[in-house]
């Protein structure tokens, strides 16, 4: 079983509106509704089904490249700093 990430998620209210409605009509929950948007999206990039697909900065055959990329840390966003507390 792979090990899920739990994370928040921050969209516009009207945005999230239409995610979840678009969410209901397909009987799918949010969740459920925007994990197979990335999972489609992810497929169609590293197929090059798109018209112009993007550069492939994250493609698995850049995998030797990503592996030396430094995680640098990013800060808090101001609605983090008020939900964490710092």
């Amino acid at each position: 079983m792979l090990h899920k990430v739990v994370t928040n998620l921050r969209v516009d209210e009207i945005d999230w509106l239409q995610i979840k409605a678009e969410a209901a009509e397909l009987g799918m929950s949010v969740n459920e509704y925007i994990n197979s948007i990335i999972k489609k999206t992810s497929v169609r990039v590293e197929l090059a089904l798109e018209k112009q697909a993007p550069k492939k900065l994250s493609s698995i055959w850049n995998l030797p490249e990503l592996a030396k990329m430094k995680d640098e840390p990013m800060e808090l966003s101001e609605q983090d700093k008020i939900i964490y507390g710092q």
